[in-house]
């Protein structure tokens, strides 16, 4: 047996160890269905491959609900994990993906089907050392200012994965693999990187064009993270802040089934996310906002993001979506970026005439980047 299985062998013999010793409630939901995977795939690190999963499905539960094309549309896993993980599904109550309704966004999947009369086999409230994406305990928003502008260089998605494992300024390599997964499974969803997204995000002048497009798809992809933008900073916009407390009451709404150290994961990624980019200025125990301004270049992103097809759209739908309801931008500077943007021939038509207020846009939403981007005169635009 060489080195690297000898080593491979002591961590599985170590996660079996501890799970027997705890009674099961030992191991994280990483940590459960890498050991899971280790019967089906019994030579090589499954940690990444659990890691990627969990990414790919937002918790345990979403895994153990996938289908079997499902499973093994992921890189690494074939027939053997697939099957091995439906019988686990089928032990635990699970029933494919084609089957069970739809959750709503915001919400877990409960671990594990469980009657009345039975008593949980893992028990939700126990502090986890790794938590899925669903529950937002990761933002990465240093990382994702740093290295989204590096992405466009990049010939493929697996050749950019491996360049952030190798350079996300963490020491552990298995930290690297999975922080690398949640960058990537927030920004680059369907693991291509000829999007707008990389395009945009090369050609920002400075953080702070980017910001916006960071804050918008971190929003997208985050159920709570949205929630808390749309039922919690925007209704308390008047106010002007929100305490710590309150976020965290409002996040166990979602998510009753954390424990305290997650809780803490999860305030301390939405302070941080806010802080960030620019949307809010957190301290340790409050967040506070107000409706500011951007940059041309953010509103521009985010309004093909929000209007990624040529046609003519009304003001209302413009202000009642993300642009003001997340990024809290002031009304009347949207207003005026819309005609910076007329002045480029970015937008053909604004139209304001007594209560109608409307705008079109005559692209979609890659030309109208590169046509922004590539026009003589843009630099000419107010700010």
């Amino acid at each position: 047996m060489s080195e690297t299985e000898t080593s491979h062998s002591g961590h599985r013999q170590r996660l079996r160890q501890r799970l027997v010793d705890s009674g099961g409630l030992g191991l994280s939901e990483a940590e459960l269905l890498e050991l899971m995977l280790t019967y089906a795939i019994p030579r090589q690190d499954v940690a990444p491959l659990a890691h990627q999963l969990l990414d790919r499905f937002g918790s345990l539960a979403g895994v153990l609900a996938a289908s079997f094309d499902e499973l093994t549309s992921v890189a690494g896993i074939g027939e053997q994990a697939a099957v091995l993980v439906m019988v686990a599904s089928q032990l635990t109550g699970k029933t494919p993906t084609q089957a069970r309704p739809p959750v709503p966004a915001g919400q877990q999947l409960p671990l594990f089907k469980v009657e009345p009369s039975q008593a949980p086999l893992f028990d939700l409230s126990e502090e986890t050392e790794e938590v899925s994406m669903g529950v937002f305990a990761n933002d990465e928003t240093s990382n994702a200012l740093r290295f989204l502008p590096e992405a466009e260089r990049f010939k493929t998605y697996e050749e950019f994965r491996t360049h952030l494992r190798e350079n996300l300024p963490y020491n552990s390599v298995s930290t690297r693999q999975r922080r690398a997964n949640y960058i990537l499974a927030r920004f680059f969803p369907d693991e291509r990187l000829d999007t707008p997204l990389a395009y945009y995000a090369a050609r920002c002048a400075s953080p702070e064009d980017l910001k916006p497009a960071v804050f918008y798809h971190t929003l997208k992809a985050v159920p709570i993270a949205a929630k808390v933008a749309e039922e919690l900073i925007w209704p308390a916009l008047p106010i002007g802040q929100v305490e710590r407390e309150g976020i965290r009451e409002f996040v166990m709404r979602y998510l009753p089934n954390i424990g305290k150290a997650s809780q803490a994961k999860v305030l301390q990624a939405l302070f941080n996310t806010y802080h960030s980019l620019s949307v809010a200025v957190a301290d340790d125990t409050i967040l506070r906002f107000q409706v500011h301004q951007g940059t041309t270049e953010g509103f521009l992103y985010v309004l093909a993001a929000e209007f990624p097809e040529p046609g003519m759209y009304s003001f209302d739908s413009m202000e009642q979506g993300p642009m003001r309801h997340w990024l809290l931008w002031d009304r009347e500077w949207m207003r005026q970026q819309l005609y910076n943007l007329r002045d480029l021939g970015i937008i053909p038509k604004i139209s304001e005439i007594d209560t109608v207020r409307q705008f079109t846009l005559q692209f979609d939403q890659w030309t109208t980047l590169r046509s922004y981007f590539e026009h003589p005169d843009r630099n000419r635009a107010a700010p």
